[in-house]
């Protein structure tokens, strides 16, 4: 089902959710018969105070070298610390081995293909593991990550699995449609299903994601070949309009747009998702009036709070643009902050 929102006409689906779901109430979706149910709990082994951390340093699929950095500059950042602080029995994972970026000039339309299989290819084995040790934080990494993810808690899980893509672009573009070639820019679309076969492959043979069980939220740029397939997803709500909706009725829409029935949702930050000027540590500033940390952390806060979501991943943070480890701090306050509520169990927002 095609739902493309924007400012203009998101008044009639959030009164229908609103009026289904009941007033302030987070966890909207359809039982298997595709009757709408409230309250519904996906919990398939998830521990509850169990918080497994994962990092997954690849740049293999960014624009430049970096990001591979960010899972050790986070923990370094008292990740760790705050999670046990909050209450949370931590499983540390610690990382997968390291991915790094390289130009492959020789492929200009999908760099660095063969690394980034590579990559994928063991952190969506490594999700295997750490989704049935309890509720999963991912470090990336370049978005490339998300796509594995997805994969891996899906076979964990026996379950169709569901995305809620927070990011300023779309990452639908494929080899054939890409203006720089790098994975990272595709990395919804190999999610997908659609792209560098290499790539693909290495994610099992099926698409880790259904288009309908696809929710992106707060883009703020496209590129033309990114239309076609953005029509395809459940949902796709711009930053523009998830800002005048509010962040918590934002946060019910994507995960009424997961048309994963009542089954499990990973929800993907793109920091990029932040208004530059509140986190200038990443290699792209995408243009266009961005969601701020502030709302940025209270979406993420209310998505993570369903039961229904297994995993939270964060990507594209860099610290070689964070001297100071500011912006470290930020994330750390973000994730901690997500984490902690969903720690306080099923809730009215």
């Amino acid at each position: 089902m095609e739902r493309l929102l924007g400012v203009e006409d998101h008044h009639q689906q959030v009164e229908r959710v609103l009026g289904e779901r009941g007033e302030g109430q987070l966890d909207v979706h359809r039982d298997r018969a595709g009757r709408r149910r409230k309250g519904g709990v996906y919990t398939a082994g998830v521990a509850r105070h169990k918080v497994a951390v994962l990092g997954v340093p690849t740049a293999a699929g960014a624009r430049g070298p970096g990001v591979e950095r960010a899972p050790f500059a986070l923990r370094e950042a008292g990740l760790l610390f705050r999670l046990k602080a909050d209450g949370a029995t931590v499983v540390n994972l610690s990382d997968l081995s390291l991915f790094p970026h390289r130009e492959d000039a020789a492929h200009p339309r999908a760099r660095n293909a063969e690394v980034v299989a590579c990559a994928l290819r063991a952190t969506a084995d490594e999700m295997t593991r750490a989704l049935p040790e309890g509720f999963t934080v991912v470090l990336g990494g370049d978005c490339t990550l998300s796509a594995a993810v997805a994969a891996g808690a899906g076979r964990a899980l026996g379950e169709a699995v569901g995305v809620v893509y927070v990011d300023a672009n779309a990452d639908l573009n494929t080899p054939e449609t890409s203006p720089s070639g790098y994975l990272d820019g595709m990395a919804l679309a190999l999610a997908l299903g659609r792209g560098a076969e290499t790539v693909v492959a290495a994610l099992g043979p099926a698409p880790a994601v259904q288009p309908g069980h696809v929710a992106l939220v707060g883009f703020r740029e496209l590129d033309p070949g990114e239309r076609g397939a953005l029509g395809e997803l459940g949902l796709a709500l711009p930053a523009s309009a998830a800002r005048k909706l509010g962040m918590r009725v934002t946060a019910a829409l994507a995960l009424d747009g997961v048309e994963n029935g009542d089954g499990p949702v990973v929800v993907h930050l793109d920091v990029d998702a932040i208004d530059p000027s509140e986190m200038p540590a990443k290699q792209v500033s995408t243009p266009g009036p961005a969601l701020s940390l502030a709302e940025v952390s209270d979406l993420v806060t209310a998505l993570v709070a369903s039961p229904r979501v297994v995993a939270f991943e964060v990507a594209e943070y860099d610290p070689q643009r964070d001297p100071d480890r500011s912006n470290a701090g930020k994330l750390v306050d973000l994730i901690a902050r997500a984490v902690a509520r969903r720690l306080r169990g099923p809730h009215q927002l």
